[in-house]
């Protein structure tokens, strides 16, 4: 597992203290639900910006009062897995608090257009998330996408296939760059943004293609 520390890529402090969970049902897997740059698979130095922008959106959200980065890990197409709130804390990302207890979250760096479609490397790095999240947080053996009981369309149609698939894990052998420096997210727009932490209003559903949901 190559897993980058908050402390690594830069992340802001929470705005309050996290929720401690003792263990969950298992992890849900979210993705980012907005343009993607189908060039971030050839660039990991993107990735550590990336992560500081959905946590900086996250943060920035007027409506949500998210404390942090609402995912417990996002996982770049290098096979890296960069610690969100990380194991023992609870989500803000599956829609509202009972879901949020329910399941861990993570995110793959996908969205709705550009980068679309998981490659292996990025499934490995999902696949340790997962293994992390049971063997540090408690986190039981359910595997689910966002989707599963929320009105959305997160983590699309690719990486839901592989979900129900059983997430296997994908055979060794692709190329994974080397660790990149932390620089600037590609541009774009904001990052998807989740359910709510907490029993706050749920944002509305998605019109078509999901766009708030990753």
């Amino acid at each position: 597992m190559q897993l980058v520390t908050r402390a690594e890529w830069g992340a802001q402090p929470p705005k309050a203290d996290w929720t401690y969970v003792a263990t969950t049902q298992g992890v849900k897997v979210h993705y980012e639900g907005e343009p993607v740059p189908a060039d971030l698979v050839d660039h990991h130095e993107w990735c550590a910006g990336r992560v500081r922008a959905i946590q900086a959106a996250h943060l920035a959200n007027p409506t949500e009062g998210w404390i942090d980065i609402a995912y417990n890990a996002v996982i770049c197409p290098h096979s890296y897995v960069f610690e969100g709130r990380g194991p023992h804390h609870e989500t803000g990302a599956n829609g509202n608090q009972p879901l949020n207890l329910a399941h861990y979250a993570v995110c793959a760096m996908l969205g709705d257009s550009g980068l679309t479609e998981p490659n292996d490397a990025l499934l490995a790095g999902v696949c340790d998330a997962i293994e992390w999240l049971r063997r540090e947080g408690g986190a039981g053996s359910e595997v689910k996408g966002h989707r599963d009981g929320y009105p959305t369309q997160c983590p699309g149609d690719p990486l839901y296939a592989w979900i129900l698939a059983g997430a296997p894990r994908p055979a060794p052998g692709g190329h994974v760059p080397p660790p990149g420096a932390a620089g600037p997210s590609h541009p774009g727009g904001r990052r998807g943004t989740p359910g709510p932490r907490k029993g706050s209003r749920p944002p509305r559903p998605p019109q078509a293609p999901p766009g708030a949901a990753g």
